[in-house]
């Protein structure tokens, strides 16, 4: 067959055959939005651990879901053998603390005294040096110059006069022609403090010699690198003691930062001691995860509620649903639903599987801004019925009346056609032809749509 044609044909059949014809009817008219909802409490207990230190808080023993607890009763109790490890540390961490804190304060209060010392000692260690070669270069050198100078004059005197003596002795000796023995031991205990003497006038000259080519270059060398050195050494303690100084203070304040921190955290540890039990803070149900704003949001944290497994610290893992609690339909809607239901409308609900049981709900809060997954939030209230209780977190129907007209004009919603102009109209039977009437459209309601002007009952309208 040849599809192409097929529009072609289309268009050589009467309207009369492809359209059909329908009653413009007059009746009720009503719009009821079904609502997806879950039963939630209206208020409940979040349960978390609040601990400020201590991150780890692995399950020991843990109520089953959904179980009845009288206030009071142990809900979830925690491994606390790595706490305690943990605390015992943090008693030595903080004894040490102190310690250390005592051993800077100590340190910095010796500080004080010791380097203003050690300033006036580096200064007059200076003074010291460079009066020292100042003193040698002015007068010191000279000085011993003159001093060796002197001890050489005075060997080489001394020398000359024992020995001028010596030959005045063998002069006067030798006259006489005859040598007695006294006179023999008098020139051989002179010619001996000759020998004595030259022997001390040679040492004078050797020693001269030293001092002039070596005693007195080193002595300069060693004073003026003292000077320099002392020079460097002031310097360098007018620079450092004020940051050792400093530096020690800032140990100190470092240390009983860390000392403070220390204690800190040992009373944080402590204080998290409680959180290794959680008791029901009321009589009610024990349910698993979060219940909030109107969803109960269950996810991966809830498979870790189960013995060995972790609890995440500050945030909520499980509530209590106290037993006085009244219980509210939560449901989320799209934007469509959202536009046609506000607060205080009525309908029924069901529980599911139990549709031959309804019940009032009414609509007690609509969100007027959409939540992140681009749905509302709607809160309804209902009287359930004595039967069949509400439980949390099971499912319901409600049917809400968002609108209801006893007289309304009803056509086929797809009778209506839009006009480029933002207007609707409908093409209505005219004797053998038609016409197109522009109309205002109401809601609509399934297939149906109610018309507020421009057409009357009994008028034969056509539809696609």
């Amino acid at each position: 067959m040849n599809y192409r044609a097929f529009p072609l044909l289309l268009s050589l059949i009467p309207s009369s055959i492809i359209a059909a014809e329908a009653k413009v009817e007059m009746g009720k008219f009503s719009v009821r939005p079904t609502l997806s909802a879950t039963i939630l409490p209206e208020t409940c207990l979040p349960l978390s651990v609040d601990a400020e230190e201590w991150s780890s808080f692995a399950i020991e023993e843990i109520l089953p879901h959904g179980s009845l607890v009288k206030k009071g009763d142990l809900l979830v109790r925690f491994d606390s053998e790595n706490y305690d490890k943990k605390i015992r540390d943090a008693e030595s961490a903080a004894a040490a603390g102190k310690l250390s804190l005592a051993n800077a304060e100590a340190d910095f209060a010796s500080a004080e005294v010791y380097f203003p010392m050690q300033m006036q000692d580096a200064k007059l260690k200076h003074e010291v040096a460079r009066e020292a070669w100042d003193h040698f270069q002015k007068i010191g050198r000279d000085s011993e110059v003159k001093e060796a100078n002197i001890a050489l004059r005075r060997a080489e005197l001394s020398f000359d006069s024992e020995k001028e003596e010596l030959n005045q002795l063998e002069k006067m000796y030798k006259a006489d022609d005859l040598t007695e023995n006294t006179e023999e031991i008098i020139l051989k205990r002179q010619r001996e403090t000759v020998k004595a003497a030259a022997t001390i006038l040679e040492l004078n000259k050797l020693a001269h010699k030293r001092t002039m080519e070596i005693t007195l270059p080193r002595t300069a060398t060693d004073l003026e690198r003292a000077a320099k050195s002392a020079d460097i050494s002031l310097k360098e303690n007018e620079q450092n003691i004020p940051r050792n100084l400093e530096l020690k203070r800032i140990a100190m304040e470092d240390a009983r930062i860390s000392a403070k921190r220390e204690i800190e955290g040992l009373e944080k540890l402590k204080a998290d001691k409680d959180r290794f039990k959680i008791t029901a803070p009321a009589d009610g149900y024990f349910y698993y995860g979060s219940i909030e704003d109107g969803r109960w949001t269950t996810g991966d944290a809830v498979k870790g509620l189960v013995v060995h497994g972790a609890v995440m610290v500050k945030k909520t893992f499980a509530v209590i649903i106290p037993s006085t609690s009244k219980m509210t339909l939560e449901s989320f809607v799209d934007e469509p639903t959202m536009r046609l239901i506000k607060q205080d409308l009525t309908g029924f609900a069901s529980f599911s599987g139990r549709a031959d049981v309804t019940f009032p709900a009414k609509i007690a809060e609509v969100a007027n801004v959409p939540g992140t997954d681009g749905r509302y939030h709607v809160s309804m209230t209902a009287q359930y019925p004595a039967e069949l209780p509400a439980i949390a977190g099971t499912s319901a129907s409600v049917n809400i009346t968002a609108y209801e007209k006893a007289n309304a004009i009803i056509i086929p919603a797809n009778a209506l056609k839009s006009t480029l102009n933002g207007t609707w109209e409908v093409e209505v039977k005219k004797g053998e032809g038609t016409e197109k009437v522009t109309v205002t459209r109401g809601l609509t309601s399934g297939e149906k749509v109610e018309i507020l002007s421009g057409l009357t009952k009994d008028q034969t309208i056509i539809t696609p």
